[in-house]
């Protein structure tokens, strides 16, 4: 029973020990946490806000390629009337180019999603090299 007691004596003593050199959270400064806190949340508002840049551009690509290759199978359908051939070549040429332009949306809208993973565009990573 000594034995336990001497124990008990010892783990508590060293456990107030331990709790004096080691500072609690409560005690850290808290205009450090509160700036952390902030930067936190402006790293998240930034990160939100190019995700929304990033989707808005991608469903933008998306319909426009859906409408461009669309007016590209409509100029083959009519090109191959007989009434309507001479619309046919003139709506695949305008339909090929609106859907390229919409791939364009679409590769573009990658930037937004690499700047949310804190990935510099090529812009910034040449500046970074001057």
């Amino acid at each position: 029973m000594h034995y336990f007691s001497s124990l008990l004596f010892i783990l508590g003593f060293s456990t107030s020990l331990f709790a004096q050199n080691n500072p609690s959270p409560t005690s850290l400064n808290q205009d450090s946490l509160r700036a952390e806190i902030m930067q936190l949340r402006t790293e998240l508002e930034e990160t939100q806000t190019n995700l929304r840049i990033s989707h808005n551009r991608f469903r933008t690509g998306i319909l426009t390629s859906a409408i461009g290759y669309s007016i590209v199978i409509l100029g083959g359908v009519l090109g191959g009337s007989e009434d309507y051939a001479e619309w046919g070549q003139p709506l695949i040429f305008a339909g090929g180019v609106v859907g390229v332009a919409g791939a364009i949306f679409i590769f573009n809208s990658n930037t937004y999603i690499g700047r949310a993973g804190g990935i510099p565009s090529r812009r910034e990573r040449k500046e970074d090299e001057r």
